[in-house]
């Protein structure tokens, strides 16, 4: 049993390049890396005392960052798909976490648990 669970991880491993060509040629996707205003970022998180993984940090910096930029840029209704419990504005049984939920906002950055993009339903007047 264990030979063909590494056996499976391992031809998983062979293709996640090809995975992510294929991911990152699919319309709407744009892969960017970190930058400094994201670094710098993902380090006041930290110091917050915002309670997440280190990965978690560089993720949520680079989607509040990014975030903010498109809105700067003009773009409205901006959105984020989040299936992650650690990184959702909301815990187990529905209610806000408070820091995470502000910062979301703070970007203008709508964030649904799904990638049906139907719940939770968008606030009135959000963004």
């Amino acid at each position: 049993m264990l030979d063909k669970y590494e056996s499976a991880i391992k031809g998983d491993l062979n293709q996640l390049e090809h995975t992510l060509r294929t991911l990152a040629n699919r319309p709407f996707v744009e892969i960017f890396g970190m930058d400094d205003g994201m670094l710098d970022r993902a380090t006041e998180l930290v110091l917050s005392g915002l309670d997440l993984k280190p990965f978690d940090h560089a993720i949520l910096a680079s989607i509040l960052v990014r975030a903010s930029r498109l809105w700067d840029a003009g773009e409205r209704a901006i959105s984020f798909c989040e299936t992650d419990g650690d990184l959702q504005p909301w815990d187990a049984y529905g209610n806000p976490k408070i820091s995470l939920r502000d910062a979301f906002d703070a970007a203008h950055l709508w964030v649904y648990g799904d990638f049906t993009l139907t719940e939770p339903r968008r606030r009135e007047g959000f963004g």
